[in-house]
């Protein structure tokens, strides 16, 4: 830490920081499904707080890692035994620990990377973009796989002095003990990483060329990792499981993920061309590619080609799968730059374009650190603080609001709230039937379908602000799904 406090560059990192901490509060929700179900519903559901029949089917097959769900369930028991029993504050603890530590180990890469350039100006942007990049925030204080796997991998690439150089690296045995133990986790966390791994021991072999013993320490820290987790596993399915090997049964050899739709092999550029915000992501990936044409041979390179080959062979594609390699592409872009920045330094476009991009990076990053990942998650919040462990019903015209695909969220789900789901034709029909004084209803748009003569309604909850809502140009809000919370009151 103090290495960070002490750096030229230290006002980025704690802007950065920042950033996590607003992050960590306002993004509830998640960025996909599997960030919620496979790990915070399987928690609860080991806490016995949620019905077998609404986890999903990896659980049956035990083909998930249980590090990351015990990781919830402490913290969960941790809350629980101390009186605090919202969920929300619960997660928003695992979103903070999951960013203060990303923050931390990307603070570090940062430095350490910044070392290997030249230029003082591109080690600046370097250090900017990690800390300020519009996606870094967001990104880290997700509670997911992707983003426990990339950090973790990175940290245990961090306790090797000198691992970026070329040459004999010199380590302590302890070092290389630690590096196998957060390489393995790292595994643990997400499988996949395994082909960056890979990668990492093909760099060792080749151009770091330690002593024998580091591979001797690299395994035994591997193998306590490994037999942690055995126990970790055994101790939440009941029985002794491999789940590497389940998984890749599972996904591979039985061909499960392709059910979830498939993709060619390139689809990754697309998407990151796309969804990592134009021309913000053009110019990173143009980057990207001069460092693998110009400096092919460097460490990131075997982190990240492997794992990116690994997963275009693999018909399914997510852009998430990805995630983990954020630094390690970041920062191939950045090599790149550094290999045309005498080129292109004295140019009189370079400044105006930059301020023009760190204008559109900021309003991007607002935006990304206020908007919840999810907005479902804003209207199970409203529900809880509504319902507060008083007897609600729910008449839900649309989807079930807890309705996720094939799952069902119970983490958030208050404790007496009973719900009927309807459609707009079936509503007039049901809400006839109600003759209690008040009477809440979730609705699939900003209206409700039909108006009951015999009740008020009350507007209790839209996540969207009253200032769009008043405005209906083109009568946007009837081809959108914004859900909104409706008290009916029976006149007197």
């Amino acid at each position: 830490m103090k290495e960070i406090l002490h750096s030229p560059y230290k006002k980025f990192f704690l802007f950065g920081l920042l950033c996590i901490v607003i992050s960590s509060w306002f993004s509830m929700g998640y960025q996909q499904m599997d960030e919620h179900f496979m790990i915070l519903e399987f928690s609860n559901f080991r806490l016995g707080l949620a019905p077998q029949n609404t986890i999903p089917w990896e659980y049956t097959e035990k083909i998930r890692p249980s590090l990351q769900p015990t990781i919830a369930n402490t913290v969960f028991q941790v809350f629980h035994a101390i009186g605090i029993h919202s969920p929300f504050f619960h997660v928003f603890v695992l979103r903070l620990l999951a960013g203060v530590l990303a923050w931390f180990v990307s603070c570090k890469i940062a430095l350490r990377f910044a070392a290997t350039m030249i230029d003082e100006t591109v080690r600046k942007w370097w250090i900017m973009s990690v800390s300020c990049l519009w996606f870094m925030s967001y990104l880290s204080v997700r509670f997911s796989s992707e983003n426990f796997a990339g950090f973790t991998l990175m940290a245990g690439l961090l306790v090797v002095p000198g691992i970026f150089k070329r040459g004999k690296i010199m380590a302590t045995n302890a070092q290389w003990f630690l590096s196998g133990l957060l390489l393995a986790s790292a595994f643990y966390f997400r499988f996949q990483i395994a082909f960056s791994i890979i990668g990492i021991l093909l760099w060792l072999l080749l151009y770091a060329r330690p002593l024998w013993k580091a591979y001797v320490f690299l395994l035994l820290g591997a193998l306590v990792a490994v037999g942690v987790n055995l126990l970790l596993d055994h101790w939440f399915y009941n029985a002794w499981v491999l789940t590497p090997f389940n998984y890749f049964e599972a996904n591979i050899v039985k061909d499960a993920a392709s059910t979830y739709g498939t993709t060619p092999w390139y689809d990754y550029i697309v998407l990151f061309a796309t969804q990592g915000i134009p021309p913000i992501s053009w110019i990173l990936l143009v980057l990207f590619f001069i460092a693998l044409v110009k400096k092919p041979m460097q460490l990131m390179m075997f982190v990240f080609i492997p794992f990116i080959l690994g997963h275009m062979i693999v018909p399914h594609k997510e852009f998430r799968f990805i995630f983990p390699m954020i630094l390690p592409f970041l920062a191939l872009s950045f090599s790149g730059l550094q290999e045309v920045w005498n080129s292109i330094k004295n140019r009189k476009w370079l400044i105006p374009a930059f301020r023009v991009l760190v204008v559109f990076n900021l309003v991007l990053m607002a935006y990304r650190c206020f908007w919840p990942a999810s907005n479902t998650h804003s209207y199970y919040k409203y529900l809880y603080n509504y319902a507060q462990d008083k007897p609600v019903h729910l008449i839900t015209i649309g989807r079930g609001i807890f309705d996720e695909g094939y799952n069902q969220i119970t983490l958030y789900r208050p404790k007496y709230l009973t719900e009927d789901t309807t459609d707009n034709e079936a509503y007039p029909a049901l809400i006839n039937t109600q003759n209690a004084d008040s009477v809440l209803v979730m609705s699939y748009h900003t209206s409700l379908p039909y108006h009951d003569p015999r009740y008020t309604e009350q507007l209790l909850y839209v996540h969207l602000p009253q200032f769009l809502l008043h405005n209906n140009f083109n009568d946007w809000q009837s081809r959108s799904d914004i859900w909104s919370l409706w008290l009916l009151r029976k006149k007197k």
